[in-house]
């Protein structure tokens, strides 16, 4: 079911963001985890900002697109801890699998089909 709206997903990626650049300040990462959440929160924001929907700035990558990478950065986030070999039930652990789920999870119910706000020409 397709639910989220190109709006709504934008609200998530401000969370995820936000979660991901805060993620080593609100658990006792290992220092190469927390590098790589810093390096995952600038790259989801600068996606977001330059995503063709309500919250893209610049708006130079489609919609679809957008979704794309956000599946391939759940399945890459669910697979870090297996590839990498996190400690069994370690926050690093716990983490990468959460924001993983909630990255797959967010592209299933996205509306990638619904048009991005620079092709309606209702809104201002």
């Amino acid at each position: 079911m397709k639910f989220l709206s190109p709006a709504a997903h934008g609200v998530v990626d401000v969370l995820f963001i936000t979660i991901l650049a805060m993620a080593p300040i609100m658990f006792d990462l290992q220092p190469a985890i927390d590098v790589a959440c810093y390096v995952l929160a600038g790259g989801y924001l600068v996606i977001t900002l330059l995503t063709d929907f309500k919250l893209g700035l610049f708006r130079v990558i489609p919609f679809p697109v957008h979704g794309w990478l956000d599946l391939l950065t759940g399945i890459a986030l669910l697979a870090a801890p297996l590839l990498f070999r996190f400690p069994a039930a370690s926050s690093e652990r716990n983490l990468f699998w959460v924001l993983g789920l909630v990255s797959v999870v967010t592209w299933f119910i996205t509306d990638w089909k619904k048009q991005s706000r620079s092709l309606m020409t209702d809104e201002g």
